[in-house]
């Protein structure tokens, strides 16, 4: 009977010891959305400046709309200036402070992957495509956002200010 006892207690010293391996192996997988990524939700309006890789630096107007669902972002890009046009879309995944996805821009045709970071109010990321490769960087409040993306330039080995634009909600 002791033996009976023992072998139980065991068990269940067993059982309650797998469960909280099993808890805290599944809380590192489940990640708050960061504010900086809430706060980009709707639709935005604004103005910039682009420099083509060919051509002057132009003003551009833009209209941005961000569905922020759970875990997962999808963000569509209109901008035009009198030479200069770009429609982006991308689809984001957030995992805490870190962001990964694909993107499309159908005007030029050009397509990639992306990764970065958030950092408080700021969201960094790394484009990379066949045809292009950048950086982007977007800081966000309730009410406003900046946007600056910086193309690679292989031939100076240096990145190149492609577009500074300021939106609104």
């Amino acid at each position: 009977m002791a033996n009976q006892m023992t072998e139980r207690l065991r068990y269940f010293a067993a059982v309650v010891l797998m469960s909280s391996v099993v808890n805290v192996g599944t809380a590192q997988f489940s990640f708050a959305i960061p504010d900086a990524i809430k706060l980009l939700k709707g639709s935005w309006r604004g103005s910039g400046t682009a420099s083509p890789s060919k051509g002057a630096r132009e003003r551009i107007s833009c209209r941005v709309k961000y569905d922020v669902r759970a875990m997962t972002v999808v963000q569509n890009v209109n901008c035009a200036g009198a030479d200069y046009r770009i429609n982006v879309k991308a689809n984001l995944t957030v995992r805490g402070n870190t962001i990964s996805g694909s993107w499309q821009e159908t005007h030029f045709n050009y397509s990639g992957g992306l990764s970065g970071s958030v950092r408080g109010n700021v969201i960094s990321a790394r484009i990379l495509g066949v045809s292009f490769s950048g950086r982007m960087n977007i800081k966000v409040s309730s009410r406003r956002q900046t946007v600056s993306i910086t193309r690679y330039d292989a031939k100076s080995k240096k990145y190149r200010n492609m577009a500074n634009i300021t939106l609104r909600k």
